[in-house]
């Protein structure tokens, strides 16, 4: 399979890694916002080191970003319509939205795992369906111009490493960096 198979392993080791960063998260932390960049030790860079999304809004952004940008986009090159949505500059507002949504209805830990399952499943799936061939034509129009179905798939797994780093952050450091916080003068 070449490519194909590189993309898939991608896109499952990736995901493990996400899964693993959640469920490493106290269950009583999952919802919570990282602190440390409100702590009164604190200076701006804990806040941009450890972000402002609770390891929950991580979860959530990913499977959005999956299910309303990057599968879509993918399904282009199975003969779907082009979609409506930009893969590179996405609109804010509908994940905002779904977001608040997301919270009145309660949030679940395990249901936020088993969506971002189900969308890393689904873009294996269109992975297996399209030609080797296919993969490096650029069809999706985005932004940024034309881009191929490899740069799709690789956006995914550049955006989950990247999530993936702030969840490993939260996971490794939260508690020791406020306990170091709180010792400073």
């Amino acid at each position: 399979m070449g490519m194909k198979s590189d993309l898939i392993d991608l896109l499952e080791s990736s995901a493990r890694i996400i899964e693993y960063a959640i469920t490493c998260i106290p269950q009583d932390r999952f919802e919570e916002s990282p602190p440390h960049g409100d702590h009164p030790k604190s200076h701006k860079g804990f806040k941009t080191y450890f972000g402002a999304w609770s390891g929950a809004r991580l979860l959530f952004h990913l499977v959005f970003y999956e299910h309303t940008y990057a599968i879509p986009t993918m399904e282009h090159w199975l003969g779907a319509r082009h979609p409506q949505v930009d893969l590179i500059f996405p609109e804010s507002d509908l994940e905002d939205v779904a977001w608040s949504q997301s919270v009145q209805d309660g949030l679940d830990k395990g249901s936020l795992i088993a969506a971002f399952r189900s969308v890393r499943s689904q873009q294996i799936k269109i992975i297996k369906k399209i030609r080797e061939e296919e993969i490096h034509q650029e069809m999706a129009a985005t932004g940024l111009g034309k881009i191929s179905f490899v740069f799709v798939v690789s956006k995914t797994i550049q955006h989950t490493l990247e999530h993936g780093n702030d969840l490993m952050k939260n996971v490794l450091y939260w508690e020791r960096a406020l306990a170091w916080l709180d010792e400073q003068d």
